[in-house]
């Protein structure tokens, strides 16, 4: 069978105030803002897909809940999970868990929409 598809273009994630969205994911991550299109705008990671903000005046987050767990939709990846870590608390971000898995370490928090997101960084070899 020929695979149609070919990879990921782009996140999406709605948020309540784009402008405001978009400056916190440049602070905490250093995403660049490639365009604002108004309702929406693409910002650029420094690998992977794209991610798009969506201005939504209806309250909406990403996540979805398995077994009574809440679940990120999204994990990014990090060299500098601990820095992150760091980051997010002294911006007093709503972290849920830090945990070393062994292969990897692991981070979970809500973003300033109440987006679930996860980060992961693998163990080096």
């Amino acid at each position: 069978m020929t695979q149609t598809l070919t990879g990921i273009d782009h996140v999406q994630l709605p948020v309540s105030n784009l402008e405001q969205s978009i400056e916190w994911y440049g602070k905490m991550f250093g995403c660049t803002l490639l365009d604002n299109y108004g309702e929406c705008a693409m910002l650029k990671l420094e690998n992977g897909p794209n991610l798009m903000l969506w201005q939504s005046n209806d309250y909406s987050s990403a996540h979805f809940d398995k077994d009574g767990e809440t679940m990120p939709v999204i994990f990014f990846r990090s060299n500098e999970i601990d820095l992150l870590a760091r980051r997010l608390e002294e911006e007093q971000v709503r972290i849920v868990s830090f945990d070393d898995g062994g292969f990897a370490k692991f981070l979970k928090f809500y973003d300033i929409n109440d987006n679930f997101i996860g980060v992961l960084q693998l163990a080096e070899a």
